[in-house]
């Protein structure tokens, strides 16, 4: 059987799994690179969020086949010392343990992005298997299941994180670096699994680009600006070939609904402090091929992104910056949905690239 695990290596940053071909992505139009996007809130749930009516996400602990809690509960699996990961890791197909990985890696994901990543990879994974390995993680109490709702569809819907076990086994047997500790899901706002969405909608529409390059999950910036020890992560970095023959690692920090600007001052004071005040952009990001790093905020709207834009003066900053906006991929696709601030005559409006290179090309590098 095929090492699946490797796919998604907490050591390297790109996929060892040939990753399918633009043309034949089931759910990317392969001329513009535009898709639905499952993280893309309407305006009207965002007002909603934004008028004491936040998003809300629930933990369910009711698997299939049981009628009660109590039920439920009594077949999950029990951890008592750390030796019984060893039993657990026994009862594990490497199937599995890519999909732990995987959930592992990008903290929280829905139910349809994991139908997604297996269309991503048909000659190594199915639907069907996803489910079965998904409902095995959850009766070893490796991975919690959420439930929220969104206004246009009746029934809940769900997403996975890791459980603590499940992030101690990833660490017991596998890590070399520290992870997203799942008890943070309750001390943070509901809206950082939007966040974490998010991210995983960029990675799944950008791994199938010919000039996608590789990624990873986890760069830390660093003390704020502050002087605190409070880490700040980019939870993705992508390289891709944004024009022929220049390939850039693009840092990537998703604005959800209710952030503070606090937020976005942090990440460019850190980002500043990174680049040296933008005179390094070479510095190594995981071992991503790029020769210039660029800070990038993916934001839901295009009116978000004009609204970063002037607020936080991004034309005042001496590095490059770069917005992706997803409500334009979905309407136009990615070679229309990247904006620049306008440094060279530091105006407040945006200035909209038309990438085409993007989507030219037979596949990706792989």
């Amino acid at each position: 059987m095929a090492d699946y695990t490797k796919a998604v290596s907490f050591e390297r940053p790109k996929d060892d799994i040939k990753v399918t071909n633009l043309k034949d992505n089931p759910f990317v139009d392969e001329k513009t690179g535009k898709l639905y996007l499952p993280s893309l809130y309407t305006q009207e749930e965002v007002d909603k969020f934004l008028n004491d009516k936040d998003f809300k996400i629930h933990r369910t602990f009711f698997r299939k086949k049981y009628g009660s809690l109590q039920q439920s509960v009594a077949h999950m699996y029990t951890y008592v010392i750390a030796d019984d990961f060893n039993y657990v890791m026994s009862q594990l197909s490497d199937e599995d343990l890519y999909w732990l990985k995987f959930i592992g890696r990008f903290k929280s994901i829905q139910t349809l992005q994991f139908y997604r990543q297996a269309a991503l990879f048909p000659e190594n994974f199915s639907r069907k298997r996803a489910e079965e390995s998904l409902e095995k993680l959850y009766k070893y109490e490796l991975i919690w299941k959420w439930s929220f709702k969104r206004d246009f569809i009746d029934k809940p819907l769900y997403a996975y994180t890791l459980t603590v076990n499940g992030f101690r086994f990833l660490e017991y047997f596998f890590s070399k670096r520290t992870y997203f500790q799942p008890q943070n899901y309750f001390i943070l706002p509901d809206t950082a699994h939007i966040r974490f969405w998010e991210t995983v909608d960029i990675y799944q529409l950008m791994l199938s680009l010919p000039q996608y390059k590789g990624f990873d999950t986890l760069l830390n910036l660093g003390v704020n600006h502050e002087g605190t020890n409070r880490k700040l992560s980019s939870p993705l970095q992508i390289a891709l070939e944004l024009t022929p023959g220049r390939v850039k690692n693009l840092v990537f920090f998703p604005a959800v609904p209710g952030d503070k600007d606090l937020y976005y001052k942090d990440v460019l004071v850190r980002w500043n402090r990174f680049t040296l005040e933008g005179s390094d952009l070479q510095k190594n990001v995981n071992g991503l091929p790029g020769t210039q790093n660029v800070l990038a905020f993916y934001t839901p709207t295009f009116d978000l992104a004009q609204k970063l834009n002037e607020e936080l003066k991004l034309t005042d900053w001496n590095f490059p910056i770069l917005l992706l906006v997803g409500s334009v991929i979905e309407r136009d696709g990615i070679v229309k949905a990247f904006y620049l601030p306008d440094h060279r005559n530091k105006t407040k409006e945006l200035q909209n690239l038309s990438l085409e290179n993007l989507v030219e090309g037979d596949g990706n590098s792989e």
